[in-house]
């Protein structure tokens, strides 16, 4: 059985018939998520029968210092436990744009794979490709993040040394001194008979893909088989919807959309891969790339969890009949969340947002959960006095059956006097961005209710929410 929302925002319940399960695989229907990820989790190190290609996938990992790798050689430790054959990092390798911290990522990699050879001495592919924050020109911009005074003090330098250290100078030159390969725009590599096209941000084409119109004219692809695109910014109008920013120009969506067999990967916005519209299929497939360093939340949200406790990447697996994106919590080695599970015969697109919005199952507390709602008097600033609304409720993870909750959307019905005023705030889970395990404390938050005059009772809502918008049942209590 499962629950969907039907167009006019009506829950409907209709069985997930064995054909449905069998087509489009039980992750993509997200069917007994706690099995599932302990089948992901168990999945491992051991390679599965027919599997091609297994690469893992990262972003955004802004080295700044030598201390600050802990994060990316944990992540690159369970790639080679995990026998890959190459790691793909969608850009933003340095924090600051300068040739040092450049070499920072470097000496991670050498350490976790000597001469790029894994456990075993197999190659392991270094698949690269630059960010804004690389080739950016961030170094010398003092007006952004106020960096230039901190690394000139930081490396010793003068200004004019800092600008020669600029990785926005330099690039070409030092990329192929520190990782032994040429640099352009424009870069095709193959791992293990698979097509991988690299576009570098660059500060000419920083709102699109410099020079890759060019090389799709000569790129002839094996149309039997998948090929990987990357780039540093949002390709525009695809996963996590059309809100999201950092968006590009949308000039290579345009041109991807005559592969059908493209699945693209990128990073930049920094969004959690807990998020069930971070895949997308339209004329190709995209994936949004977490980043390592810290992922971010829609502002819209009432309060904002702490972002860089996690730690987040994608393991992709490719088999002759399918792909599977895994979606991995480094801090305990957990998935996130049941995998994707990509059709590569027969035409099955499950990843269309449209498809996935009508069928999403919603999310619904467990039985005898309860809402508690409190008015407690606090301290604003300046010695200032008000009032919150404290409400404290479960978190909806999953764990033993359903779906878990993205966020939750608590209401506020104020009834004061002749009239009712009625105040709506999405909130987060403390531990949203970690896997369900991770996230099993009770959720805690707080309304206002400093501008609310002369109230005589509230009547208290929350509502656990699917991506999509889908809501479960509501928890209420009347204060």
């Amino acid at each position: 059985m499962r629950t969907r929302r039907s167009e006019n925002g009506c829950v409907a319940r209709s069985v997930i018939t064995r054909r449905e399960f069998v087509r489009f695989g039980a992750a993509t229907l997200a069917v007994s998520p706690a099995a599932l990820m302990a089948a992901d989790a168990a999945g491992g190190a051991c390679r599965t029968a027919g599997e091609r290609l297994r690469i893992g996938i990262l972003s955004d990992i802004h080295l700044k210092v030598k201390t600050n790798k802990a994060k990316f050689v944990r992540a690159l430790r369970a790639f080679r436990d995990e026998r890959v054959d190459g790691v793909l990092i969608c850009g933003d390798l340095a924090d600051n744009g300068v040739v040092p911290q450049l070499q920072y990522v470097a000496d991670a990699w050498e350490s976790v794979f000597p001469h790029s050879q894994g456990v075993d001495g197999s190659h392991v592919e270094r698949i690269f490709i630059c960010g804004d924050h690389d080739t950016g020109g961030y170094a010398h911009r003092v007006s952004f993040f106020k960096c230039g005074t901190w690394l000139m003090k930081h490396y010793k330098c003068t200004e004019a040394e800092l600008n020669a250290l600029s990785l926005s100078r330099c690039c070409a030159k030092e990329w192929q001194r520190i990782f032994g390969e040429p640099w352009s725009p424009i870069v095709h590599k193959r791992v293990k008979g698979y097509d991988f096209v690299l576009s570098h941000f660059t500060r000419k084409g920083w709102n699109s893909a410099l020079g890759l119109d060019a090389f799709l004219k000569d790129f002839k692809p094996d149309p039997s088989k998948p090929f990987f695109y990357a780039q540093h910014r949002v390709l525009r109008d695809t996963a996590c919807g059309p809100k999201v920013w950092g968006q590009d120009d949308g000039s290579a969506k345009k041109l991807l959309s005559a592969y059908p067999n493209c699945c693209a990967f990128f990073g930049h916005s920094h969004q959690t891969a807990v998020r069930e519209d971070a895949i997308w299929q339209g004329a190709f497939t995209a994936v949004q790339v977490p980043s390592l360093r810290y992922v971010t939340h829609e502002p819209e949200h009432a309060n904002k969890p702490n972002g860089y406790s996690a730690e987040q990447g994608l393991m992709l697996s490719v088999y002759d009949d399918r792909m599977s994106v895994r979606r991995l919590d480094f801090v305990n080695g957990r998935p996130l969340a049941a995998a994707w599970t990509i059709p590569l015969i027969g035409g099955e697109r499950p990843f269309v947002h449209e498809r996935r919005r009508a069928a999403a199952i919603v999310p619904e507390f467990p039985a005898g959960a309860k809402l508690a709602a409190k008015v407690r008097e606090v301290e604003r600033k300046k010695g200032a006095r008000g009032k919150d609304l404290e409400l404290t409720f479960p978190s909806v993870t999953g764990l033993h059956g359903g779906v878990r909750a993205y966020d939750y959307l608590a209401t506020v019905t104020i009834e004061s006097g002749e009239k009712s005023q009625k105040n709506e705030k999405r909130f987060f889970s403390p531990k949203c961005d970690r896997s369900p395990e991770a996230d099993t404390e009770d959720v805690n938050v707080r309304f206002s209710l400093d501008d609310v005059a002369g109230w005589k009772s509230l009547r208290v809502s929350v509502r656990p929410r699917e991506i999509f918008g889908g809501l479960g049942a509501p928890l209420e209590v009347d204060v």
